[in-house]
């Protein structure tokens, strides 16, 4: 394998259709019975240096997607904004040129409901707030309102609200540092270990070897997104009062955070800390950071891929709450995200044998169960029924 293949396998450890002629038009429509919004915001924590300025001396920013409940739609933002730019410098797939979601932007949120429960998203490393989208725009049109966070200098790219593009800066001497950890040969030797683990003992030392090989990238970059996470939180009593699309819809008392890949690692770490939240989700993050020694005071998932196939049983110990490790058996990182339906070529190896969008319509039913159960009074769902529903998901149930 290639170096340059090599680092999205570790940003893994980190860490549709309509059609015309063969051609995608748009999304997968989504399921629910809302219509969908979509709006951005950013936010500065003044409390916090951006730890990727070399001179340390800017303030910490963060971008956010928004997509929640609306009652009317009009015609559908793009995929993505500034989406020459996306492709031509951030290799997305060309097919992103012509997608349209089913969000309409700035739209009004829903009358049909007084408040709105929350979902705070965090993404893959080296990847983007709307790599998602599918997922969120299913999430929303059951009556969430789901903000996707963009972790800068980590994110491939993301927008602020007035247009402005930001993109990794290369030349920050974190960066490189994270960079150089990647390129260690003993990364994919540890790598490869993960499918030879025979034991949960044999398990956690995967977790920990790649650790101490990726402390930057595995140790320290799960508390900075955290602490990302946590500052948005922060700010949400306010968006809640003085934002003019969300105004008065944020309901303070349900809060789920969940992530893909180094994202997942994020929201483990939030959830260790902050008793704001009260169910998180990561989809194939594995144990890193904190909660790979610690554990977790709420219900928590672990969505995972075929890598963590026989894994169940480590996962599900991770929680003094309700607590799930599941795995698709024949999927592989990336199908938890849009890639898994519009592959991009030079990640297309991490993606599995599984159809794309089967992947993508069993994570759906799989995420928005588990949310519904922790977060909608009354909602009494047995999650581990609902993915024996599913033949390609392995539950720790179902091993020895």
């Amino acid at each position: 394998m290639k170096t340059t293949e090599l680092l999205p396998v570790i940003a893994l450890l980190l860490v549709i259709s309509d059609s015309v002629s063969g051609e995608p038009k748009s999304l997968p429509k989504p399921s629910g019975k809302y219509s969908v919004g979509v709006t951005y915001l950013a936010l500065t924590d003044e409390k916090r240096v951006e730890l990727f300025d070399n001179d340390l001396k800017n303030k910490r920013d963060i971008t956010i997607k928004a997509w929640y409940p609306a009652d009317v739609k009009s015609s559908p933002e793009p995929y993505l904004r500034n989406v020459e730019f996306a492709i031509k410098y951030c290799q997305l797939p060309e097919v992103f040129r012509n997608i349209a979601t089913h969000s309409t932007l700035n739209a009004p949120v829903s009358k049909k409901a007084e408040k709105f429960p929350i979902l705070v998203f965090s993404h893959g490393w080296g990847e983007h707030f709307a790599q998602n989208t599918i997922l969120m725009e299913e999430l929303a049109s059951h009556g969430y309102i789901v903000f996707s966070i963009a972790h800068h200098y980590e994110c491939k790219y993301t927008e602020y609200p007035d247009g402005k593009v930001f993109h990794i800066e290369v030349s920050s001497l974190r960066f490189q540092k994270i960079m150089g950890e990647q390129q260690n040969p003993q990364a994919m030797e540890v790598y490869n270990k993960m499918f030879t683990a025979a034991t949960d003992e044999e398990r956690l030392q995967v977790f920990r070897e790649t650790g101490k090989i990726l402390p930057t990238a595995l140790r320290e970059s799960p508390r900075y997104w955290a602490e990302d996470l946590s500052f948005f939180l922060d700010q949400l009593k306010e968006i809640s009062k003085n934002q003019r699309i969300l105004k008065g819809k944020v309901d303070m008392d349900r809060i789920g955070v969940f992530g893909m890949s180094m994202g997942g690692i994020a929201a483990s770490e939030l959830c260790l800390h902050d008793q704001r939240v009260k169910a998180g989700l990561s989809m194939d993050g594995g144990l890193f950071g904190s909660v790979l020694e610690g554990w977790l005071n709420i219900p928590f998932l672990f969505l995972n891929s075929k890598r963590f196939t026989g894994y169940g049983h480590l996962f599900k110990g991770k929680s003094k709450k309700d607590c799930y490790g599941l795995a698709i058996k024949n999927a592989d990182h990336y199908n938890f995200s849009d890639y898994s339906l519009y592959p991009a070529p030079h990640l297309s190896f991490l993606l599995g044998t599984i159809d794309g969008r089967r992947a993508l319509d069993i994570t759906n039913v799989i995420v928005l169960a588990f949310f519904d159960k922790y977060l909608r009074s009354g909602k009494e769902i047995d999650l581990v029924k609902v993915a024996a529903g599913f033949p390609e998901i392995e539950t720790a149930a179902n091993l020895k």
